[in-house]
């Protein structure tokens, strides 16, 4: 065996690990430069261009010298440009951002409009998207909603099709969103109904203007404003107790029956101020006697009239209602009548006047759901 020699020279010593850690240091330093080198370094690049243009303008030209900020970032810009990565929102990645889009103001803002609503910068709101409907034959109705309904998508013909025969097209069923197979879905009859102006009147034959207590009860005295008394003047007179009827008999050979019944009559009386009078009250005979016509048992209450000129009350306001789908119907109706449209029934709720227009309120006797129509003067 050989004798062991204690080396103290540290370099002599380690000599093998102190030429490892070159080596290795020198392949390092060798990729940096090469990758440095197959790379281009956008930064360095745009401040070389800048130094380039600097080089060239003149050293003493008394201008001022120009900010290249805005260049170099430009430049920097052009190499190498951003991008906007959209992701399929069910596989979210750290690596690309959310879906964004270009507000008004030039800013690039999220594109989730549930989320950002209005853009962060400058306020605007964000337009929805629209939703792409596809009408093929170009007949209104969306291609959709023809195939839930078995209509063909390549036939505009069909648009004018009426295929459950409840008289309505297929068109004016889509637009009123009820179903085209099902002759109980349809919409409105009433959407084809209009009021013929002006209304009607039907007035009382007589007004209500005297009442006598007498052993009986009442007898209350009804003038009839046209027809002439003994005298040759306009207003002829005539009486009936509770329970009678209202007739003129004065000329037994052509007595007047005027269709209605005396019901009841009610003493009233209330107080009210002078017109012009502040504080000065005078009471006031409001007295009312309720009569009943014959025919259809409607009650009319009449409120006494005591003036020099009585006016007879109208007891029914006429409308005139046209119904234009297929074959043109006209209905003279008053609250309380019915009308049948194609099966469908309808009750005259209310008619009103508004101005020289009318309202008329019908409620349909199916399912009691109440519509105005409203007609305005031309």
């Amino acid at each position: 065996m050989m004798p062991r020699f204690e080396n103290k020279n540290f370099f002599a010593a380690h000599w093998e690990y102190l030429v490892l850690a070159g080596g290795i240091l020198a392949a390092i330093g060798g990729g940096v430069f090469f990758a440095m080198s197959m790379g281009e370094d956008t930064d360095m690049l745009a401040a070389e261009e800048a130094r380039s243009v600097d080089a060239m303008r003149p050293k003493k030209s008394g201008v001022k010298d120009v900010d290249l900020t805005e260049y170099v970032a430009t430049s920097k810009s052009v190499r190498n440009p951003a991008t906007i990565t959209e992701i399929d929102p069910k596989q979210e990645s750290f690596l690309a951002s959310e879906k964004r889009v270009k507000c008004k103001c030039g800013k690039a803002i999220s594109g989730d409009i549930k989320a950002v609503p209005a853009c962060p910068y400058c306020g605007e709101k964000q337009a929805e998207e629209k939703k792409v409907v596809l009408d093929t034959d170009g007949d209104g109705i969306p291609d959709e909603w023809e195939k839930k309904y078995a209509l063909n998508v390549n036939d505009a013909a069909d648009a004018n099709a009426d295929a459950d025969a409840d008289g309505f097209t297929n068109l004016e069923e889509y637009m009123a969103k009820t179903d085209p197979r099902d002759k109980n879905d349809h919409p409105d009859y009433l959407d084809s109904v209009k009021i013929q102006l002006p209304l009607k009147e039907t007035k009382m034959p007589f007004a209500f203007t005297k009442a006598q207590k007498i052993p009986a009860g009442w007898r209350c005295t009804f003038i009839d404003l046209s027809r002439k008394n003994d005298y040759g003047q306009l207003g002829r007179s005539f009486t009936a107790v509770v329970g009678e009827a209202l007739a003129d008999k004065s000329d037994k050979k052509n007595p007047i029956d005027y269709g209605y019944v005396l019901k009841s009559f009610t003493e009233k009386s209330e107080k009210r101020e002078r017109k012009g009078m502040k504080g000065m009250f005078v009471t006031i005979d409001v007295s009312e006697a309720v009569v009943e016509r014959t025919k259809d048992k409607k009650s009319v209450p009449l409120v006494i009239q005591t003036g020099r000129k009585p006016r007879p009350l109208a007891v029914d306001v006429q409308a005139v209602l046209v119904y234009e789908r297929g074959e043109t119907k006209t209905f003279e109706v008053v609250v309380g009548d019915e009308i049948n449209l194609n099966g469908t029934k309808y009750k005259v709720a209310a008619v009103d006047r508004v101005g020289k227009g009318a309202k008329v309120t019908l409620e349909n006797s199916l399912n009691g759901r109440k519509r105005t129509l409203e007609a305005l003067a031309q």
